[in-house]
């Protein structure tokens, strides 16, 4: 009797400690959406830009620069942590910085928002899920209302020199039609940031029978950011 009443603790036992075992693996630390967009002062990212303008007077022009963000100091306004973050430009890696722009950033349990000359902006909006989407212009007066959401999360990608092990996609109005095509699109990865940017808006040729349908460009831009350098990568 027993050996079969230490049999039958042993099994309870084993029991209990598989249950523990499957609540401790259900209690697993929940990802850190926030890491997408770290803020600290001091940090730069240093990025790549290319423009392309196209006009029916001007033809097609390209543009390439350096741009420069930079997290410069930090402050608190009504207990929220505000970073004022200055914006720079050089021609190449020869030429001195030349400061742009500045604006202000914050981050919260449940949002991103920039302001950019008093207009602010909903950069992210958590938890990152593939369900999540929000108006980018849902805090200012403007009435275009651009929707936002995720794609590729965790995914790796991989820009110019660099790649990264996880990032998430954030795209907008992707459209592309025989009168034109836009395109909104970043790229963020964990504990980095911004790590390539997109912004494209071009009509097509619709004067002639000849054009239309052919993809000739006869205006709009197309902008893109690819990073190069950050304090946050090796």
């Amino acid at each position: 009797m027993r050996k079969r009443s230490r049999f039958y603790n042993v099994l309870i036992l084993a029991g209990l400690l598989g249950i523990v075992g499957g609540c401790q693996t259900n209690n697993d630390p929940v990802p850190d959406d926030s890491a997408y967009y770290p803020l600290q002062t001091g940090d730069y990212w240093v990025y790549q830009v290319t423009e392309e303008t196209y006009s029916l007077t001007n033809g097609a022009t390209t543009q390439a620069y350096q741009l420069q963000q930079k997290i410069s100091n930090s402050f608190t306004r009504n207990g929220q942590l505000f970073f004022q973050l200055e914006e720079s430009t050089r021609q190449s890696a020869q030429n001195d910085w030349q400061i742009s722009a500045t604006r202000t950033v914050y981050k919260s349990l449940s949002e991103v928002v920039s302001q950019d000359n008093n207009v602010p902006t909903i950069n992210l909006l958590f938890p990152i899920s593939a369900t999540t989407s929000w108006n980018i212009n849902t805090y200012n007066g403007l009435s275009d209302t651009v929707a936002l959401q995720y794609q590729n999360i965790g995914r790796p990608f991989a820009t110019g020199k660099l790649s990264f092990d996880r990032t998430v996609s954030v795209v907008g109005p992707n459209d592309s039609t025989l009168i034109n095509l836009t395109k909104y699109q970043r790229v963020y990865a964990q504990n980095v940031g911004l790590v390539y940017r997109e912004n494209t808006a071009l009509a097509y040729c619709q004067s002639t029978p000849d054009c239309i349908g052919k993809g000739k460009i006869d205006s709009g831009t197309r902008q893109k950011w690819t990073l190069i350098t950050s304090s946050r990568v090796p």
